[in-house]
């Protein structure tokens, strides 16, 4: 039998949700669902670090319930994964052989981190600590509160190896460092994060780490794993019985047939598929940036809660082009660091002002400013956001930034 709904919302995330209570305000009468592949309606990710710091109680991580869904006759279905979409009939298969049919369609389900072995072999499975999940967060608060008689001394100590570059493994490091491990981090280049960050930027990271008794391994990513034992390319060796892994998501696209797709399911700046009545927003969606002239796939919790806003609008008939100049910060032992417009293209070239622990680094491409990374600069935020609104690039950056 076929549950029929007007529009049918794969993904119960923040993308997801906004969208579907996005619909039900503009609309009292259409039929509206969500198929979630977790078991749980929408909590927190960018509080799972706070609640590992010990900083928040585990249920202040749940941001809905079902009552809530219920109130709004949103249906909620957990634990569902989709197994095709038929565009030509309008109609969802899951794995468990349900059928949904809709008159429009979402696609916000998301990514999921990269398999350890997509990244390099290893001799024996590992299975590495996470940040994606309620359950990989609970699995770490675990480890973390493990006694020491409980299994330390013959793990080798309170000892983890954090790999990636970006502001999931800087979580990593003040997770653990706070915790009173033995804290190892793996650079891929001499300079911790410079790819992200920039030179003048790694100097600040790495200067921090050591502050905080963290151990950079410099040209070391990880060749292989045998058992407990990590061996790095640059020769080092050592036993470690936790790795942590902020390496970069993937994106579930064999679901999709006959829809356009690349990093993510490519759309237009109405975040419309190439198919009219199929939208995407979140991780998954690869939408058309007008104001780089350049496709994006964008990763942040305020991004994909914009991106479900505009899709429902889209969805009820609207016309609204998806431009917003996303930012992310996060404060990480003692510094203040912010992501600004897009920092993953690869820009033309960069303008750095630099002095003792802060930084402004602004990326150019086109003649104008596309993004920039701010160190223990905040109230530049605002500044950076606007010149990149206004596809400007002043002569007098030096002063501005001053």
């Amino acid at each position: 039998m076929t549950a029929e709904f007007d529009y049918l919302i794969i993904g119960g995330g923040i993308a997801g949700t906004t969208a579907a209570e996005s619909i039900r305000e503009k609309d009292q009468l259409a039929r509206i669902a969500i198929l979630n592949a977790e078991p749980h309606p929408l909590y927190s990710k960018v509080l799972i670090p706070s609640y590992l710091k010990g900083r928040i109680d585990r249920d202040k991580l749940f941001l809905r319930k079902i009552s809530h869904y219920n109130a709004l006759r949103i249906d909620f279905f957990p634990n569902i994964r989709v197994a095709s979409v038929d565009a030509a009939r309008h109609e969802i298969t899951t794995y468990d052989k349900k059928v949904f049919s809709y008159k429009k369609l979402l696609v916000a389900s998301g990514g999921y981190p990269l398999e350890i072995t997509e990244v390099f072999s290893s001799t024996a499975p590992i299975d590495p600590l996470r940040m994606h999940t309620i359950e990989d967060a609970d699995r770490i608060k675990k480890i973390i509160d493990e006694e020491p008689a409980q299994g330390w001394p013959a793990l080798g100590g309170k000892k983890v190896l954090v790999m990636g570059e970006g502001f999931i493994a800087l979580e990593f490091l003040e997770i653990f460092t706070l915790a009173g491990f033995e804290v190892h981090a793996s650079a891929r280049t001499n300079e911790w994060g410079a790819e992200k960050f920039g030179l003048e930027g790694s100097k600040i990271m790495e200067e921090n780490f050591r502050k905080h008794n963290i151990i950079v391994h410099h040209t070391a990513a990880v060749s292989f794993i045998r058992n407990d034992e990590f061996y790095l390319a640059n020769g080092d060796h050592f036993k470690c019985p936790y790795l942590a892994a902020g390496i970069g998501l993937k994106r579930d696209l064999s679901f999709l047939s006959g829809l356009a797709v690349n990093k993510g399911i490519v759309t237009d700046e109405y975040l419309r598929t190439s198919n009219p009545d199929i939208y995407a927003a979140g991780d998954i969606a690869e939408y058309y940036d007008i104001r780089n002239n350049d496709r994006r796939v964008s990763g942040n919790w305020t991004g994909a809660f914009l991106q479900g806003r505009t899709a429902a609008a889209n969805m009820l008939g609207g016309n609204t082009i998806f431009s917003a100049v996303q930012g992310y910060n996060l404060v990480n032992m003692g510094l203040n660091i912010s992501l600004v417009g897009d920092t993953q293209t690869e820009a033309e070239r960069t303008v750095e002002f630099s002095r003792a622990d802060t930084l402004v680094r602004i990326l150019i491409k086109g003649g104008k400013i596309i993004g920039g990374v701010l160190i223990n600069r905040f109230g530049d935020k605002i500044t950076l956001q606007k010149l990149i609104e206004e596809g400007k690039l002043p002569n007098d950056l030096e002063k501005i930034f001053s």
